[in-house]
């Protein structure tokens, strides 16, 4: 065997046990029938049976791989935190300049919410288990904070290289364009009819640039 050969097999990643595959794809066989179940019903008249039926295993069979249905909404809420959360980051290079980033943004975050989905549906009732449960809550939090941190390091970037005003307070203004956000696809969710959500983007990029930008700044 040669170097490079020797190389490869000490980088190769261990191979999955059949076992273990069909383990993974029960799981997310179940996470996919959770979150249709979810989006059709909402969380609290979904029930572990249901799940069960559309994943087509049993229940004893769920339990094996989540204790309850909280877990698996849990599971469901955290997919939902990583994707919004990388959507965001990665559209927050140090090269894009400020008024292009803020475009990108806003419809990254769109973008989340109108990806086909049942997840898309499910964002109404995640935002609904954080007034009625400790943990609703949290998971809300956890998915603010994420997003929010995010949003900083980049107002605090746009900061240092003078593209935005020294006065503003980047955690307060994180939180700010989230509620802009987060408040117009509540509208959107209730009145779709009435909500073209690509035609609020420039707008929405206009109010935000006008309060952070050093060129907007009062002499």
């Amino acid at each position: 065997m040669n170097l490079a050969e020797d190389t490869l097999t000490k980088e190769a990643p261990p191979r999955q046990t059949l076992p273990q595959i069909r383990k993974e794809e029960t799981r997310a066989r179940l996470l996919e029938a959770a979150q249709k179940v979810f989006a059709l019903y909402g969380f609290d008249a979904a029930s572990v049976s249901l799940i069960a039926a559309e994943a087509g295993i049993s229940k004893g069979a769920l339990y094996v791989h989540f204790d309850s249905k909280e877990a698996l909404f849990r599971e469901i809420l955290l997919s939902y935190v990583q994707r919004r959360s990388a959507a965001t980051a990665a559209r927050l290079g140090p090269g894009v300049p400020l008024r292009e980033a803020i475009v990108q943004i806003i419809e990254g975050a769109w973008t989340i919410h109108q990806d086909g989905t049942s997840c898309t549906l499910l964002s109404t009732e995640f935002f609904a288990l954080a007034g009625r449960s400790d943990w609703g809550r949290d998971a809300m939090a956890s998915i603010f904070d994420h997003c929010s941190l995010a949003l900083i390091r980049f107002l605090d970037g746009a900061k240092e290289r003078g593209e935005v005003r020294a006065d503003i307070d980047s955690a307060t203004t994180a939180r700010l364009m989230l509620a802009l956000h987060d408040g117009l696809v509540l509208q959107w969710q209730t009145q779709p009819d009435d909500i073209d959500p690509k035609a609020y983007i420039a707008p929405m990029s206009e109010m935000i640039i006008a309060y952070i930008s050093v060129r907007n700044t009062a002499p």
